[in-house]
């Protein structure tokens, strides 16, 4: 086995391992070896055999296309475990925490550039009443799970325990330079289930639906705040305490949420799928289409501050009237052509 690969290899499982574990105690206990034979084979000094590359790659969930030549056709995704119970769609939250953590503290210059269908799921974790309504809508409507169709949303609250790990993703993002590109479509599908929610009686309180609403607003407020001082702001204390921001809005269509993470250990891009979940994949080819991708829509996009002002403030104030529509809505009963 080729050394750069076997390196390559590991960098992989460093970013799988939680960050309050010893990567070298896990790999030595898995494999049955002790420290010095760990390093030697994290170093490619030591050749991994077929069946310790084989329990690595079982218990890391990466894929052995990692230590071959890439085939620029053939792609290797990583879908998380599969969602079948509420301990299962608790896992996911925890699969985003451990990915954002192995960023967080990882010394390596990173970044990450988010073209958005939907608006970046960081903010979800940022405000309780779309938290709220995306976890009850996603485990009744998209995932069927029964745990979910057994209560009311009056009786649905978030888990301690979930909010916790959401305050921890929140962090981790707030201290990742990043780039979003965000298209005209960025609120509708919250808009939409906040509709059909309101609709078919699920939410039996107009304040249900409005505070949802309202989170929406501040998200504006707040993604505006961050374009003008170029950092992310800490929504505790509102202090532009994190990475850079950029911010660029876009008139073409996304398609789908994808985030691409550069990183000098190997570029990773994530895409969205079945709703809410996520893909995520190191393959080479891949991500360099994906860089690719993302330049281009970058060029033919407008940057929110400075000259990209005034389409800045067209562009919110295009979201806001879709959010006032849905309040209308809710409030006056009025039909709207969302």
């Amino acid at each position: 086995m080729q050394p750069d690969l076997q390196r390559q290899f590991f960098e992989r499982i460093k970013m799988r391992i939680a960050p309050h574990l010893n990567m070298v105690d896990e790999i030595g206990d898995l494999l049955g070896i002790g420290s010095d034979s760990v390093y030697r084979r994290m170093r490619g000094d030591t050749a991994l055999t077929l069946e310790e590359a084989i329990q690595l790659a079982n218990k890391f969930h990466i894929s052995l296309d990692t230590l071959r030549d890439m085939d620029a056709q053939r792609v290797d995704f990583d879908a998380g475990p599969v969602i079948a119970s509420a301990d299962d769609y608790q896992k996911y939250t925890t699969r985003i925490l451990h990915q954002m953590l192995a960023f967080q503290q990882s010394r390596e210059e990173m970044h990450m550039t988010y073209a958005a269908l939907d608006f970046p799921l960081f903010y979800i974790f940022m405000f309780p009443n779309v938290a709220r309504l995306k976890s009850y809508y996603w485990g009744r409507s998209i995932l069927g799970l029964p745990e979910f169709k057994a209560i009311t949303y009056q009786q649905f609250l978030i888990p301690e325990e979930r909010r916790a790990l959401a305050e921890e993703i929140v962090k981790a993002y707030i201290g990742l330079n990043s780039t979003e590109l965000w298209s005209s479509t960025c609120y509708l599908s919250t808009l939409k289930q906040v509709q059909l929610y309101w609709e078919t009686g699920v939410f039996t309180q107009a304040d249900e639906a409005l505070s949802v609403l309202n989170d929406l607003d501040r998200l504006l407020d707040y993604l505006v705040a961050q374009s003008e001082c170029g950092r992310k702001i800490n929504p505790a204390t509102g202090q532009p305490v994190g990475g850079s921001f950029g911010w660029y809005i876009t008139d073409l269509q996304v398609g789908q949420n994808v985030a691409y993470m550069e990183k000098p250990s190997g570029d990773q891009t994530f895409l969205s799928y079945n709703s809410f979940n996520f893909l995520e994949t190191t393959h080479p080819y891949f991500t360099q289409q994906t860089k690719k991708w993302m330049d281009e829509l970058l060029t033919k996009s407008t940057l929110a501050t400075g000259s990209g002002q005034a389409q800045r403030d067209k562009y919110v104030g295009k979201l806001r009237k879709q959010v006032d529509a849905i309040r209308r809505l809710v409030v006056e009963a009025e039909d709207t052509i969302l």
